[in-house]
């Protein structure tokens, strides 16, 4: 018996057994993830303290490790039992994750690359057609203002589902990625839209980028359960990524002060999660060893940081050399 036909069943008055029945028959397995369930609350309001708060975030990320397994920790192990039902079509909105973001950044990167090859003066050889870019410019606009809208849905109706990827050691850093396509189209916005963005506009993106970093590079130096030694991983460099992407969009607006700021930061933080891959410290997950398109985000960050600080300079000085090339390197790592 669906549920809808459950609703439109009369019901008599005073018959509380068949009220009492239908209440059992209300699948409610999806109610936990609704905006304003507050189901979670009531688990944290049990539990013991003033600090209850923090407890829960704690256990939280304890539980993804225990629960799940994988690169991006999205398979289920086979100890534990999923909470959404098998036997009932799950809401659209709840199938959406927020790396659904990851192919508006496949996109739009494609669309700068092919751009850069029909503008550059060394592969006017090629003879690219600007077309090339127009169109993927076009797709990777409509794509993300598809994906944007549908989630910003699953915002409003299932805030608690949104909740939980936030608490996610390797989903959260996909929170980053509208922002950086939003960055990645205005690089590569066609002439025939607009020749000379805002300025404001730079300030506009860069706003959430820098909110989302205090937070989460906080988490990373302070916190116990969120330290970087523990949720390492190659989608952390989305957290970085941003900076470099940023810094090359307000150096080719003009800008001095700002693209240095957000370059330097991503410097920094870079190195240390250069490092900590490196080290793979007992408190690391394992990675794993077949190749996974995720591991691509190794070359990504150089790559970014080596185009931004040629634009920051306004030629391809040694910094920038030294980028490219530790991005080459990681390249032919991942590829032999």
């Amino acid at each position: 018996m669906t549920e809808g036909t459950i609703i439109k069943e009369p019901i008599k008055v005073g018959n509380l057994n068949h009220r009492s029945s239908i209440k059992r028959l209300k699948d409610m397995r999806f109610e936990l993830f609704k905006t304003w369930s507050w189901k979670l609350e009531r688990q944290i309001s049990n539990l013991k303290g003033k600090s209850h708060c923090v407890e829960n975030e704690a256990l939280l990320i304890d539980r993804y490790y225990d629960a799940l397994e994988g690169l991006e920790l999205e398979i289920l192990r086979p100890s534990e039992e999923s909470v959404l039902p098998d036997d009932k079509t799950w809401p659209f909105l709840l199938k959406l994750p927020i790396s659904s973001f990851g192919i508006c950044l496949g996109l739009s990167s494609q669309a700068i690359m092919w751009k850069a090859l029909a503008t550059t003066p060394s592969t006017k050889f090629l003879h690219i057609n600007f077309e090339v870019d127009r169109i993927l410019w076009c797709i990777s606009f409509a794509l993300l203002a598809i994906v944007f809208t549908i989630y910003l849905l699953k915002v409003i109706f299932f805030f608690e589902a949104v909740r939980r990827e936030y608490f996610h050691p390797i989903r959260v850093n996909f929170f980053f990625a509208p922002w950086i396509v939003l960055l990645l189209l205005c690089l590569g916005v066609p002439p025939i839209v607009t020749k000379n963005l805002p300025k404001a506009l730079w300030y506009v993106l860069m706003v959430p980028i820098l909110c989302l970093e205090l937070k989460i590079y906080g988490q990373w130096m302070s916190s116990g359960q969120r330290k970087l030694s523990k949720v390492a991983n190659p989608s952390n460099h989305l957290s970085i990524i941003g900076n470099f992407v940023g810094a090359m969009l307000g150096a080719s607006m003009g800008l001095k002060e700002g693209p240095i700021f957000f370059f330097a930061i991503g410097l920094a933080h870079y190195i240390v999660l250069f490092v900590t891959f490196y080290q793979r410290l007992p408190t690391n997950e394992t990675l794993l060893k077949e190749l996974h398109p995720v591991f691509f985000l190794f070359v990504a960050t150089p790559s970014a940081a080596s185009m931004a600080w040629a634009e920051i300079r306004g030629f391809f000085d040694h910094g920038s050399q030294i980028a490219y090339f530790i991005a080459l390197f990681l390249y032919f790592s991942l590829a032999i």
